[in-house]
């Protein structure tokens, strides 16, 4: 399994795809809500008495929102564009960083981190999903917990088998997702958005999200060498169908 090199161009293309997708997201990801009952489970039953809690690649803030009642939150996120929109649905005052998953420094600690709707995938090396591990280390307190979820090459490689997924939100957009197989275990999300504007015209914006997976021996193994009590839950308790099936990780700061 070969891995690939993420370029200072690579992370620019990532910015500006979500960027764009920013006002649209939300409608796209549809109630996140089984999804925070999931991770707040986790969390709870790793942590006796979590406080804080922060959010990688949080995108509009979803999930940190809807656990604002019960933590302390923050989140951190490449894309400014998606900060702006998690900015309004979050309480006034809460920390939102704009940096790069696999190398931030803030200076702050906590209880509590997760990674959730396979951000970490967007990482294209092994090397970055080890600096993404460091950095969580770093910034846990001792005994705090790390959740994390990752699609494996299986649930990709169905993707891709599939069908182009359209989906419709709104009276006036489409989305259209197609997965294509670029590498062993890295795909292409070719996606087109199609907003209509007055008369017969219509806005169209097309992008290309690459994504990488690794076996999860691989991953456990990389782990073990930062975190103990690692866990591994075959998604199906994330609230997805069988076409988007995700490995969860949970572990502990020792």
């Amino acid at each position: 399994m070969r891995d690939c090199v993420v370029s200072a161009c690579d992370i620019d293309l990532i910015v500006a795809v979500y960027d764009l997708l920013a006002p649209h997201y939300d409608a796209v990801t549809g109630d996140s809500s089984t999804e925070t009952v999931f991770i707040d489970s986790i969390i709870r039953h790793a942590h006796p008495h979590p406080v804080t809690l922060l959010e990688v690649a949080c995108g509009t803030g979803v999930i940190i929102a809807s656990l604002a009642d019960r933590y302390q939150v923050a989140g951190l996120d490449l894309s400014p564009g998606m900060l702006a929109v998690a900015r309004q649905k979050l309480p006034a005052g809460t920390p939102l960083y704009v940096a790069d998953m696999s190398n931030f420094q803030l200076n702050v600690k906590f209880d509590a981190i997760v990674c959730v709707y396979h951000g970490i995938n967007h990482l294209t090396d092994f090397a970055t999903w080890q600096g993404f591990f460091d950095c969580v280390h770093r910034h846990l307190n001792d005994g705090g917990v790390f959740v994390f979820d990752t699609y494996p090459v299986d649930s990709l490689r169905m993707m891709a088998g599939a069908q182009e997924v359209v989906q419709q939100f709104g009276e006036n957009h489409h989305l259209r997702i197609r997965v294509r197989a670029n590498d062993e275990a890295v795909f292409d999300w070719n996606i087109e958005l199609f907003e209509r504007q007055r008369g017969d015209s219509h806005k169209f914006l097309t992008e290309v999200i690459r994504i990488a997976t690794f076996p999860s021996e691989r991953i456990r193994e990389a782990l073990s060498e930062r975190f103990a009590n690692i866990k591994l839950v075959e998604s199906g308790a994330g609230g997805h169908d069988d076409t988007e099936k995700r490995t969860w990780f949970t572990c502990t700061k020792p």
